[in-house]
C-alpha cells in the first residue's frame, strides 16, 4: 500500500470491477482519494497500472453510494419535483495493514564434534619383488597363481664374454759381462819414529829402585813402547 500511495497522481482515472470508468482522481491526502468529491479510503484501492487505478467492491461502494455533501438540490422536468437529498453519515470499518515494524532474526553456528564407530571394508594390495634373472627369449606375459598376479618386468642387457689371446712374446736370457771398475778410497798409516833419549842423559842420579824381577823401572818402559810399535806395524 506504501508504494500504491506513491504512485497516485491526479489525473489517474478510477476504475471498477467491472471496468466501469468513475472519472479521475481530482487529489488525494493522507487517508482517502478524491474522485467526484467522493472520498475513497486507500484500503479500498486494489492496484494501479500506467493510467488506470482498480477498485474493489468496497471501493465501488464508496463512489456509488457516497454523493458529496454539498450537492445541491436537483429538479426533475418530467414529474415537476423537486428532489431533495437527505444524507446520513455512516461508519465504514475496514481493515487496513498497517507497518508496525520489523522482526529481526539472528542465527548463530553451533560447532559440535560427533564420533561414529562402525566396521568398514577395503581391499590392501601386497606386492613382492622376487629376484628371478631369468634369460627368456621373447617376453613373458603376465599370469595368475593362485591369488597372486604375476607381471614379469623384463629388461635388455649387454652380453659379455672374454677371451684369451696372445698378442706378443717376451723372450729373457743370460750373458756372462766382465769390465773393468776403478775404485778410489782414502786409507790412513800410521809411522813411529824412535828417539834414544840415553845419549844425551843428565847427571847421574841416584840409582832407581829396582822391581822384584831384577829390572829397573826404564828398561820395563823401554820393552813397552817396543812391543806398541810392533802391534802398529802388523
Amino acid at each position: 500500500m506504501m508504494d500504491l500511495r506513491s504512485a497516485l497522481r491526479p489525473g489517474l482515472h478510477v476504475v471498477g470491477p467491472d471496468e466501469h470508468d468513475y472519472g479521475e482522481i481530482e487529489r488525494y491526502d493522507d487517508e482517502a482519494v478524491y474522485v467526484g468529491g467522493r472520498p475513497v479510503p486507500f484500503g479500498a484501492l486494489e492496484r494501479l497500472d500506467a493510467e488506470r487505478v482498480y477498485v474493489g467492491p468496497a471501493g465501488v461502494r464508496y463512489l456509488a453510494e457516497s454523493p458529496p455533501m454539498d450537492e445541491g438540490l436537483g429538479f426533475d422536468n418530467t414529474s415537476n419535483q423537486v428532489r431533495v437529498p437527505v444524507y446520513e453519515e455512516q461508519l465504514a470499518v475496514e481493515p487496513r495493514v498497517v507497518d508496525l515494524g520489523e522482526i529481526r532474526v539472528h542465527k548463530t553456528v553451533d560447532e559440535r564434534e560427533e564420533v561414529r564407530r562402525g566396521p568398514l571394508s577395503r581391499e590392501d594390495v601386497q606386492i613382492e619383488r622376487i629376484k628371478v634373472n631369468r634369460p627368456v627369449s621373447e617376453p613373458e606375459q603376465r599370469r595368475q597363481e593362485g591369488d597372486w598376479l604375476v607381471i614379469p618386468i623384463m629388461e635388455e642387457v649387454f652380453v659379455v664374454q672374454k677371451q684369451l689371446v696372445v698378442t706378443e712374446e717376451i723372450r729373457i736370457r743370460k750373458q756372462l759381462v766382465t769390465e773393468e771398475h776403478e775404485v778410489r778410497e782414502t786409507l790412513r798409516r800410521e809411522h813411529a819414529s824412535i828417539e834414544d833419549a840415553r845419549t844425551a842423559r843428565p847427571p847421574a842420579a841416584p840409582a832407581p829402585a829396582r822391581s822384584e824381577t831384577g829390572r829397573d823401572d826404564d828398561d820395563a818402559a823401554w820393552d813397552a813402547l817396543q812391543e806398541e810399535i810392533r802391534r802398529a806395524d802388523v
